[in-house]
Parts: structure tokens; sequence; C-alpha cells
């Protein structure tokens, strides 16, 4: 269920399709059985996975969204991603930077 979950969110980031996810995340709620989901996994995945694509959009919303509805001790085994996430985000501007000038 979580694998699937994360390919769908995926899937979703890398189409740059922020609003279908944000509309996933309200389905998921609504459909699936919460209380089984891996949450701390799915958000980790997911946050990631939008900054390895430089998406500052949704690595924030979730960010201020998500992240504070997790309970405190998940939040604390999180908190680490977000500097790491900073960087990629930082390291996938500058190699969109770098290819367009060698075009």
């Amino acid at each position: 269920m979580t694998d699937e979950i994360v390919r769908r969110c995926k899937r979703y980031i890398d189409e740059k399709n922020d609003s279908a996810l944000q509309g996933f995340y309200e389905d998921i709620i609504d459909t699936y059985d919460t209380s089984n989901l891996d949450w701390p996994t799915i958000f980790h995945r997911v946050y990631l996975h939008a900054c390895l694509r430089g998406n500052e959009t949704l690595a924030s919303w979730l960010h201020k969204e998500l992240y504070p509805k997790m309970d405190p001790i998940q939040q604390i085994a999180l908190r680490q991603i977000f500097p790491y996430g900073r960087h990629l985000i930082k390291r996938f501007k500058t190699y969109q930077s770098a290819s367009n000038k060698v075009q």
C-alpha cells in the first residue's frame, strides 16, 4: 500500500502536477485506512523526490502542511531531511543553470 502511494505521488511530481498530488492526499485521507499507512516513509520519499526534481512549491507544501500534522516523535525523526532537501533543490538549480549555459 505504501509503495503504491509513493509511486503515484512520484508520478505526479514528475508530471509537475502539484494540484493532483494535493488532491490525491485528500483522497488518501478519505479512502484509505490511514492508521495502517507508514506516513513517515511516505513523507520522506515524496519530499526528497520533490526536492530532487527541484519542485520548491511542493516541498514547501509538504513541509508546511503535512509535516505539522504528524505526531511529535515522527517529526523529530524526520526533521533532518529538511536541510538535505534544501541542498538538493539548490543543487538542482545549479545543474539547471549550468546546462542552460551550455546550450
